[in-house]
């Protein structure tokens, strides 16, 4: 039974901090359905024999499945993998695009999560009626988004929905740049990888405590920089999840030009000395 990878790095995050807590978890009715979760690693990180014999299938072209990132060297496998995981040699720039976001989500994680577990991610490549796309996902269980947020913005303490709201924003987080990035890039993050996801026709998915966002798929690439103006879904979540989850996906055939394309979502930082550009996608 396929089950979305943002729904199995939840359960591997979730599971992780369970067992860390000293708790064990079980699992109940677990039949023969089981093994697309079983072949993605999720039982190890819960800590569960699902007592069937697993075939192991080749994972290159199809998925990456649940890893557990803690170090910067954890971050460099990771897109290694996905590089082997999309077959794109022929396609550097839809690679360039990934790997990005990848990095930059990853990157997010060390950086500000304060999990002792770490983050968990896997990544999915669907080829199905000639459309190719690449589903990721990132989920931890660290001190969540509004909680980090609040050092420097206090009144976003114990509001998720303004907190996810200032984090789609760019020049908030003030982290590091990263691949592809420059100072001016710093802390934008969740912004360009958003952009990323909608400029390609994708969706971008946040949700920490009991807020969660969903940028719809469109078939308009302009760039609104405020992530309300864009069309969304904002809910509040019935039971609070302690920590980050962040899903994308990306059709690749409609990244052109990465560098480019980049450049001109790097354009539409606001900055007093710069016009915004329109971005461009094939």
């Amino acid at each position: 039974m396929h089950t979305e990878p943002f729904a199995l790095t939840m359960a591997a995050a979730w599971g992780a901090r369970c067992r860390g807590q000293g708790l064990k978890v079980s699992l109940k009715n677990l039949t023969s359905r089981a093994k697309y979760a079983a072949r993605m690693k999720l039982f190890e990180f819960l800590g569960v024999d699902p007592h069937f014999v697993i075939q192991e299938h080749e994972e290159a072209g199809r998925f990456v499945p649940i890893r557990n990132i803690r170090t910067p060297a954890d971050i460099r496998s990771v897109i290694a993998d996905v590089s082997v995981l999309l077959h794109l040699d022929h396609d550097q720039e839809a690679l360039a695009a990934v790997q990005y976001c990848v990095s930059e989500l990853l990157r997010n994680v060390l950086e500000h999560s304060q999990s002792p577990d770490g983050g968990f991610v896997c990544a999915h490549y669907y080829s199905k009626s000639g459309l190719k796309r690449v589903s990721i996902a990132i989920a931890d269980c660290g001190q969540g988004i509004a909680a980090h947020l609040a050092a420097t913005y206090p009144d976003v303490r114990g509001d998720d929905e303004q907190a996810l709201a200032l984090a789609m924003l760019p020049g908030i987080t003030g982290a590091r740049p990263g691949l592809y990035g420059t100072s001016e890039n710093a802390g934008a993050g969740l912004f360009i990888t958003r952009c990323i996801a909608k400029g390609s026709g994708g969706y971008f998915f946040l949700m920490s405590g009991r807020a969660a966002y969903r940028l719809r798929r469109s078939r308009t690439a302009k760039i609104l920089v405020d992530p309300m103006e864009e069309n969304h879904d904002l809910w509040r979540v019935r039971s609070n999840w302690q920590g980050t989850v962040v899903a994308m996906e990306i059709p690749i055939d409609n990244i052109a030009d990465f560098q480019e394309y980049f450049k001109s979502i790097s354009d539409q930082i606001p900055r007093p000395d710069r016009k915004h550009r329109k971005i461009q996608f094939t």
